[in-house]
């Protein structure tokens, strides 16, 4: 049995993933920059640590992963969202098993520019994707079938999806660079894969059905797996190791085509049980099934409802989907998380404040990677 230490403990799928280590009999070390995450009053970790922030502070992070790697005797080390950047930038350095790539590789796929580049050079079928790094070279080549986008960005946030030329108001630099995408018409999917040396070892794929501020809040196993072999191409040519993600487009004409990567972990994580043993592939590299149950975000889901009340059938839609799902935050028989969650939401308004930032940036502000 192993030591498993994993990162970003406020995020619900990290306390997934610590808990299915655990019942699979190993010894499970949560850590956070906060000190009241969603696995701090949970019985089963063995130790729950605070580290320093990644992003506001790298090298005392640096120095304290290396340091708790050593004296608690960790045998792997996993990541989970956007942590992982910074964990990439320690590749090398602990002496145990780090269930990450390198920071170059890393980067190259959340770069939403180089990684459409990159797939191009693979033979994927990807969207129109321009560069663009100052206001007047945005406006010469906008048109009404283009989305814009950062190149460095998560949650979907600051996605401009009809951007108007009259009206545009965004910094665009060379130090802050935008993409124009193009706009795809089809079913959105967001893919997930736990790789080791370029080997995919599982695939799940879900819909984004249900989504608030663009990210999706309902997770359901589609069955489609690795949709349009992207996650093998690209694993495969960058040799990576880790948990990787893509959102793609099931276009009308039949081709899939993928829109951005983010090399870390998604809520697809719900999406295993038990009884898949997702610890043989993070810990022995063994192909392993994704058979879990449907799972919901409670509150973004009723959020759901009351933003899209008025689209026809979409009731009926929400409905089944909460009768046939469970709750990823909520356990009757163990409430206390539900406290430490309004915890957590005051703590993220007070950044969100103190930096003029939206409350979901602040949920990454002290871990989030942008290049640099």
């Amino acid at each position: 049995m192993a030591k498993v230490l994993v990162t970003c403990a406020r995020s619900p799928a990290a306390i997934h993933l610590g808990r299915l280590l655990h019942e699979a009999g190993h010894t499970v070390v949560l850590a956070d920059t906060k000190r009241f995450h969603l696995g701090r009053w949970r019985s089963w970790p063995a130790q729950c640590l605070r580290h320093p922030s990644p992003r506001h502070e790298p090298q005392a992070f640096a120095a304290w992963l290396q340091s708790v790697v050593a004296s608690t005797s960790i045998d792997c080390v996993v990541p989970v969202y956007e942590e992982t950047f910074h964990h990439g930038l320690n590749h090398g350095t602990l002496g145990c098993d780090h269930f990450c790539s390198d920071i170059a590789t890393l980067n190259q796929l959340h770069n939403k520019f180089e990684f459409i580049e990159l797939a191009k050079r693979l033979g994927i079928n990807t969207p129109e994707t321009i560069l663009v790094e100052d206001i007047a070279q945005t406006k010469a080549n906008l048109t009404s079938h283009h989305i814009l986008k950062p190149v460095y960005s998560r949650f979907g946030e600051h996605v401009i999806m009809h951007p108007n030329p009259e009206r545009l108001n965004i910094d665009v630099s060379p130090s802050n660079p935008w993409i124009l995408q193009e706009r795809l018409e089809g079913t959105q999917y967001c893919l997930q894969g736990i790789c080791k040396d370029g080997k995919v070892l599982s695939s799940v794929a879900y819909s984004s059905e249900f989504t608030v501020s663009k990210s999706s809040v309902f997770f359901e196993n589609t069955g489609k797996g690795d949709l349009g072999q992207i996650i093998e191409k690209v694993a495969a040519h960058c040799r990576y190791t880790g948990i990787i993600s893509f959102d793609v487009m099931l276009c009308d004409d039949g081709s899939v085509r993928p829109i951005e990567c983010n090399p870390r972990a998604t809520s697809a994580l719900h999406l295993y049980g038990p009884h898949d043993r997702i610890d043989e592939a993070i810990l022995h590299g063994r192909t392993i099934g994704c058979t879990g149950t449907a799972r919901r975000l409670v509150l973004p889901m009723w959020i759901n409802l009351l933003s899209n009340i008025f689209r026809k059938g979409h009731f009926k839609r929400w409905r089944a989907a909460c009768k046939r799902s469970t709750s990823v935050e909520w356990n009757v028989f163990d409430p206390r998380p539900a406290v430490l969650q309004v915890i957590s939401v005051i703590g993220f308004a007070a950044v969100a404040m103190k930096n003029r930032i939206s409350l979901i940036s602040a949920t990454t502000h002290e871990f989030e990677w942008n290049g640099d």
